[in-house]
């Protein structure tokens, strides 16, 4: 059976999303520091990190993310501090990511 984790990465002070400009969701949700390559798939952007894929979608909440398959939580939980720290990095906004689901 395959594992979905379930993340949210919003600003710190509210539940909304972060715009990121199209020309820069690919450098910008891929985590520096990975393996990660782009793939097909749904979403507004989607890699896959150690065979295991892992998709972003804009909602009005945040930056909806899902990791499906078998990747330790250790890991995942780093995949999304990387990411979150650089949708910071990049909007000037303090961000912090939230475990949805298990």
């Amino acid at each position: 059976m395959q594992e979905t984790r379930s993340y949210l990465i919003r600003p710190e002070d509210g539940p909304e999303c972060i715009p990121i400009q199209a020309q820069d969701i690919a450098r910008v949700l891929t985590p520096e520091g990975w393996e990660a390559a782009p793939v097909d798939g749904w979403g507004d952007h989607r890699i896959r990190v150690r065979d295991v894929d892992i998709s972003f979608s804009a909602e009005d909440i945040g930056w909806q993310v899902f990791v499906e398959g078998d990747l330790p939580e250790t890991i995942a939980d780093d995949i999304m501090t990387v990411v979150t720290r650089q949708i910071a990095a990049y909007s000037d906004l303090p961000a912090v990511w939230v475990l949805l689901s298990e």
